[in-house]
């Protein structure tokens, strides 16, 4: 079996789990087309905002098209995030706070992919939740507080320092239920399996999912082992269940 750990293309995108299939060979991943819908940010959103999760109002552009920025901020507001639609690591991602600032952010964004999508600006805390299958069963594991020096959770913030990750987050009761409830619901209404990551902004003490991740990073660093070890969970034991999942799945 394949242990998958490949950030992007081909293993996040399904791209090499359709191969997989293709000879047999079992792996910790989701299916290849759940892989692929879930690295698609757009169709992403489109599926979970039919199930009521809330979604940030959004706008999308294709490689070529005409752009109209008056049109994008009326739908969108300012400030707004601007996001290449296939692309992980905050690759290609800006902020733009100004009408000047669009173009530019568009540009850059289409260096990564020729579909983008841009969003509105949501004002609260980031909360970062891990969801598995763990010995046979849907767990939450405990959700991380994402502080950043910078303007949003970019490349920065993730890899070089730039943030601080506080897990267990410091939340209500009342708010770990209402997030608990929506990511279960995204991990069961995307018929995901295996490792998930999703992020989520509160706003109104409302969860607004972003996207997930479903090759999160798994480093002693990184979030998910943060999450497990929060849990009680080793990460050998996070990689044997894992393991274990697969083949007997």
């Amino acid at each position: 079996m394949c242990f998958n750990a490949i950030h992007g293309h081909p293993g996040e995108d399904g791209t090499i789990l359709a191969y997989f299939d293709l000879i047999g060979l079992k792996h910790t991943s989701a299916p290849f087309y759940q892989m692929a819908l879930t690295f698609n940010k757009r169709d992403c959103l489109s599926v979970v905002k039919q199930y009521g999760i809330k979604t940030a109002t959004s706008y999308y552009i294709d490689k070529g098209a005409k752009i109209n920025v008056k049109e994008i901020i009326a739908k969108v507001g300012l400030p707004c995030f601007v996001k290449p639609n296939n692309a992980g690591s905050s690759f290609g991602i800006s902020k733009a706070k100004t009408e000047a600032e669009i173009i530019p952010a568009i540009e850059k964004a289409f260096n990564e992919d020729s579909q983008i999508l841009i969003e509105e600006f949501l004002d609260g805390p980031e909360i970062s939740v891990g969801v598995l299958n763990y010995k046979g069963k849907i767990k939450v594991l405990p959700m991380t507080e994402i502080v950043t020096e910078n303007d949003f959770f970019d490349y920065e913030a993730k890899y070089l320092g730039k943030s601080e990750e506080i897990t267990p987050a410091r939340i209500s009761d009342e708010i770990h239920r209402k997030i608990e409830k929506a990511a279960i619901k995204v991990y069961r209404k995307l018929h995901m399996s295996g490792f998930s990551r999703a992020e989520y902004i509160l706003v109104n003490n409302e969860p607004y999912f972003l996207e997930i991740n479903t090759v999160p990073g798994l480093t002693n660093a990184s979030l998910i082992p943060q999450q497990a070890e929060a849990a009680g969970i080793s990460l050998e034991n996070l990689f044997h269940n894992a393991i274990e999942m697969a083949l007997n799945n």
